[in-house]
């Protein structure tokens, strides 16, 4: 295709008239097509206007990502404001799509809005952009709704979820068809993420996947909820009260490299049971992150069954043993279990032990402090060099009496103490 001039200037002393030079419109529709990835479906749009090297090539992007955000659709504004915005992005959306004409198939579909508010006719339109997209057979397929009404249901993919990779949904209910397109319908899926879902099924079965992210979703079915991941690498649970209180299984774990548990409930539904059972599930991870987790649930005496952590490499434990037991039973506690984990090399700890609570009226703070050196265990873990410690505060000496409690019980590993609020 021939260039266009876009620009010209006159040249001194009455020299030809020279033209700047279009390269961008040189450059193959693949390397263009990889520059408009980058941009809101607006402004892809929007690169039509250019020249008439990109009048069609938004049609054939592979890569389409609908945003809210770009319509500037916010809770806060007037409704007749909301509604008329809201208009202009069924608009755009639904002439988007329908003049799209990718005969191949999608490298990535993207969803992303806040529902709240929204009423039905609405959540109709996000649910027909969604189930257009699916047909279009997508390698990544994004779908995040915000919503404080209830979910929009995942549609059922059918054949289109042959080419899927990467699946990340956020606010959406999944039926019992999911653990079928999990276990059957998606042949090379490998990753998988899951933020503030709920479902209706008990078991999360792949042997493909490699990432999974299941965080603050919610267990309709209150049964203990399996995951069968042979080729994991990576896992990461958040756990909130409102999920999971019959515990979580996790079956052939001998891939995953690393593991983090959030328990945002801070123990208070998923019981030290639970807690026990799904650390001995992970007794072979090399690189284990825990959260919020109590101090009994790591107490190694307290069960004979208590795992041995092979293959443990680093650990890093936050905001855990917070609950109301003595600083002695917590540093025990830690210390067994770190002494059951004999490959483990560096252990962080980041605002354990204690909470963090401004000083009350009328407290007083400790003038002096006693560190006892008798009665107390000493616990060894060969190759545990490095211990890190990262807190917010000293509260009435609390640090001082941590750091000298661990010294005591792990003697061998230097101990680094770490500001939170400073890099």
């Amino acid at each position: 295709m021939s260039q266009e001039p876009t620009a010209k200037r006159g040249c001194s002393g009455g020299n030809a008239v020279a033209f700047a030079v279009d390269r961008l419109s040189d450059l193959p529709d693949g390397l263009l097509h990889t520059i408009m990835s980058f941009l809101p479906a607006p402004q892809v749009v929007q690169t039509s206007v250019l020249s008439r090297r990109w009048r069609d090539l938004w049609r054939s992007t592979p890569c389409i990502s609908i945003e809210q955000r770009d319509f500037q659709i916010t809770t806060g504004s007037e409704r007749h404001q909301r509604e008329e915005k809201w208009r202009k992005l069924e608009n755009f959306t639904t002439n988007f799509l329908l003049f799209h004409n990718n005969v191949a198939f999608l490298d990535k579909f993207r969803v992303c809005g806040n529902a709240s508010g929204a009423n039905a006719l609405h959540l109709r339109y996000v649910d027909r952009w969604v189930r257009r997209g699916i047909k279009y057979c997508p390698q990544v397929l994004e779908i995040l709704i915000s919503s404080s009404c209830p979910l929009i249901p995942f549609p059922h993919m059918g054949a289109s979820s042959c080419r899927l990779r990467r699946l990340y949904l956020f606010g959406l209910h999944l039926n019992n068809q999911f653990t079928d397109l999990l276990c059957f319908g998606c042949p090379v899926l490998q990753d998988l993420e899951l933020r503030r879902c709920t479902h209706v099924f008990q078991e999360f079965k792949s042997h493909t996947l490699k990432r999974l992210v299941i965080d603050v979703c919610g267990n309709l079915t209150g049964a203990l909820v399996v995951i069968t991941a042979p080729c994991l690498a990576y896992l990461r649970l958040g756990i909130s009260s409102r999920c999971y209180s019959n515990g979580i299984s996790i079956f052939e774990t001998a891939s995953i490299v690393k593991a983090s548990i959030h328990l945002l409930c801070l123990g208070e539904i998923f019981s030290l049971k639970h807690q026990r059972h799904l650390l001995g599930n992970l007794c072979n991870v090399p690189n284990l992150e825990l959260s919020g987790f109590h101090t009994m649930a790591l107490l190694v005496e307290e069960s004979v069954e208590f795992p041995i952590f092979t293959g443990l490499k680093t650990l890093s434990l936050e905001q855990c043993f917070l609950d109301k037991c003595d600083l002695n039973n917590k540093l025990d506690a830690l210390g067994s279990f770190v002494q059951n984990a004999p490959c483990l090399e560096k252990l962080t700890l980041t605002c354990c032990m204690f909470e963090v609570e401004s000083e009350k009226e009328g407290q007083l703070m400790r003038k002096n402090i006693i560190l006892q050196r008798q009665d107390q265990n000493t616990f060894w873990c060969l190759k545990l060099k490095f211990i890190e410690v990262v807190y917010e505060e000293d509260h009435d000496h609390q640090l001082v009496e941590l750091l000298w409690g661990i010294g005591r019980r792990l003697p061998d590993a230097s101990i680094i103490l770490t500001n939170y609020f400073m890099d």
